[in-house]
């Protein structure tokens, strides 16, 4: 085991060390979840519609990772972990029933109004989808944070990305997201100067 305070890489299976979680949209058992909520809507000239955000959501409970070199209390933060996990996506059309889950869901989202009687008129707008990211016990996952001393043991804590790829993948997808924006704003500067250079 690293240090405390070091960032680690770890990979084991997930089990429950305290009371597991039900998922929002599809019920399922759970240690953590993530979830959100978008709706179809117009957006412009050329662009005829955008998921718009409506709401989303996290929760956790700790548990511990079981790998070869023994077991590692992991205690997520529960504002601050992130699933990059294989997601479940429900779609419910603007003038369809959602299934029961998601309309109980609905009826107590204070900030989830109806879907706009305008927007049920127009093919295709209003369409909404639950999305729904977990991490289930008994499965295997990737974690990566810092290690913290807690009643005298070294656990996995605070700002965790949980993942379910491959190490190889997970490095590519975390390496993408850092330098993807840079050469988004390499290429707005190119512009800027070319144009400034006509």
């Amino acid at each position: 085991m690293a240090s405390t305070g070091s960032f680690v890489v770890c990979r084991g299976v997930a089990n429950e060390s305290s009371e597991t979680l039900t998922t929002p949209f599809t019920g399922s058992r759970s240690l953590g979840f993530e979830f959100e909520v978008t709706e179809r809507q117009p957006f412009g000239i050329g662009i005829p519609w955008f998921q718009t955000h409506l709401d989303d959501g996290m929760t956790t409970r700790p548990f511990t990772l079981d790998g070869p070199s023994g077991s590692l209390d992991v205690v997520p933060s529960a504002k601050r972990f992130s699933l990059d996990t294989e997601s479940t996506v429900i779609t419910v059309g603007a003038s369809e029933t959602p299934p029961e889950r998601i309309q109980r869901f609905v009826d107590v989202r204070d900030d989830l109004e109806p879907v706009a009687r305008w927007a049920r008129i127009i093919p295709g707008l209003g369409t909404r989808r639950y999305v729904e990211r977990r991490t289930v016990p008994d499965e295997e996952y990737l974690i990566a944070g810092h290690t913290e001393r807690q009643q005298n043991e070294a656990v996995l804590t605070g700002d965790l990305v949980i993942t379910d790829r491959s190490p190889r993948r997970f490095a590519f997808s975390r390496l993408w997201r850092a330098v993807f924006p840079t050469v988004v704003a390499l290429a707005f500067v190119a512009v800027g100067v070319g144009g400034i250079a006509l």
